[in-house]
């Protein structure tokens, strides 16, 4: 029989400490990318209030023309005979 030797690949201490410590600053620049996109960020609550905002103008827009359009029509039925 053959005897079959397998290679382990050892990496030794200074190597995990590296690949660690990398995957460690990868980590904490992840978090404080995350942080400071909470923190400056637009929050959903001023976006809320920004479609509020423009559906009301929206909304006021619309009552205008609608009264001018009844004021037009009244004016229009008082003098047809």
């Amino acid at each position: 029989m053959r005897e079959q030797k397998k290679h382990k690949i050892k990496i030794d201490y200074q190597r995990w400490t590296f690949l660690l410590s990398v995957i460690g600053f990868i980590g904490s620049v992840g978090f404080y990318i995350g942080v400071l996109r909470q923190v400056y960020g637009p929050s959903a609550e001023k976006q809320k209030i920004e479609e509020l905002r423009t559906e009301n103008h929206a909304l006021k827009e619309a009552v205008k023309i609608l009264i001018i359009e009844k004021n037009d029509d009244q004016k229009g039925d008082t003098y047809q005979f």
